[in-house]
């Protein structure tokens, strides 16, 4: 019939229009909606390519929690990416000139001279279903699962993630857990009774929780707001509000800044590889072996 040759003709041109990142960005914008995002958190595309992957050719996604020059020089002379997905933003502010005096400016100017695409998921991530907050939660444990500050609209998102745990579990298998899914060797925790480090291996066994409150970044705002929790989870909090969530009788435990987000990202990058496995694009999604923390424990 005429409307099925017309739908047909729409729908081939409208396929002929979906460019390899304009797929990318759509999916990660489905995934992470941006209005899940903080206000004033730059997510989403963030840098646009100017030159396209021809539909067959090979392409490559890097992701990584900050894009530096480093990581940078390695995407684009050692892995030839076209997409960089980035959890920190880039720009992380709106800029008011692109020169190379600045190092913000210095990567949009190298994306751009070499075609490749920025994509910010940020604080989008942290709160979406199946994102950064929801997925370490589901990894620590089986429970119950919510957000601590629920999204107005959007079911099931919104910040944090309040974790009420099937079974108690002492703190010693809890910290054991998360070092084992985040892939590091130390944690930093404080207890909420005074022990001397010789002491602490037996008082972590001894102790146990069953709901656990977490937040990726700098937690205490959104924490503050959950009152049934036996332990905090978050990347960084200041001295003084690990001092007073344990004196209302709360476990904290740090991880160190974008630990949490890096660990994700490993994650993510089988989710993204899935994806893009029936485009028409040969894809391959790769995580930057040289985005790490910049601090060193020595």
């Amino acid at each position: 019939c005429r409307f099925c040759i017309i739908y047909l003709i729409f729908a081939e041109a409208f396929n002929e229009m979906s460019t390899f990142q304009k797929v990318v960005s759509t999916w990660l914008s489905r995934r992470f909606p941006a209005e899940l995002a903080v206000p004033g958190d730059n997510v989403g595309l963030t840098v646009s390519a100017l030159r396209e992957v021809e539909r067959g050719g090979r392409a490559t996604v890097m992701l990584c929690v900050d894009l530096t020059e480093q990581v940078l020089a390695d995407a684009v002379g050692n892995h030839h990416a076209n997409f960089i997905v980035t959890y920190s933003p880039m720009p992380l502010n709106p800029l008011r000139a692109l020169n190379s005096e600045d190092v913000q400016g210095r990567i949009m100017l190298k994306c751009a001279a070499n075609a490749v695409a920025v994509h910010s998921i940020h604080t989008a991530a942290d709160a979406a279903v199946e994102g950064t907050n929801d997925w370490l939660a589901r990894s620590l444990s089986s429970g119950i699962i919510s957000p601590i500050l629920p999204h107005s609209e959007l079911i099931d998102a919104g910040h944090g993630r309040l974790l009420r745990c099937a079974n108690h579990m002492c703190v010693s298998a809890l910290v054991e857990r998360l070092k084992k899914v985040l892939q590091l060797g130390h944690l930093r925790v404080a207890l909420n009774f005074i022990v001397d480090d010789n002491n602490m291996k037996k008082a972590m066994e001894s102790c146990f929780v069953q709901t656990i409150a977490i937040q990726v970044g700098e937690g205490s705002d959104v924490l503050r707001h959950c009152q049934s929790a036996n332990v905090f989870i978050t990347s960084e909090m200041s001295h003084k509000d690990v001092l007073l969530h344990n004196s209302q009788g709360v476990i904290v435990i740090l991880t160190g800044q974008s630990n949490i987000e890096r660990a994700y990202l490993r994650h993510l990058r089988q989710g993204l590889q899935d994806q893009l496995a029936g485009s028409d694009w040969d894809v391959k999604v790769k995580c930057s072996l040289l985005d790490r923390n910049p601090l060193s424990l020595v």
